[in-house]
């Protein structure tokens, strides 16, 4: 996955239902890991459907996701986003970003 791409196609498995589910989001690379925010912070569906299954698809690579709730940590993802996509942007799409997810590399 390239750097300097905005977007990445995550795919969640339903909670509730089972199946796959699939959006773009975006992204930061920092060495092995690739970070997500979910724009609903904690209450956003597929960060739900996480917390009940964490394997994750980015692009067609399979991972298991780590839920970070440590706020320090999710503060230095958002600066990350700022510096990546905006901070005005950013702070439009993620008023209320109170979680993050890492994804490592195999």
């Amino acid at each position: 996955m390239a750097r300097e791409a905005t977007e990445i196609e995550i795919t969640t498995i339903g909670r509730r239902t089972g199946e796959n589910h699939s959006h773009p989001v975006w992204f930061i690379r920092e060495g092995k890991s690739t970070f997500l925010l979910p724009v609903g912070g904690a209450g956003s569906q597929w960060y739900r459907n996480l917390r009940k299954n964490p394997t994750i698809k980015l692009g067609s690579n399979s991972a298991k996701a780590r839920l970070i709730t440590d706020r320090s940590k999710v503060n230095q993802v958002m600066d990350e986003f700022a510096s990546k996509y905006g901070a005005s942007d950013v702070k439009q799409y993620y008023p209320g970003v109170d979680v993050a997810v890492e994804v490592r590399d195999s």
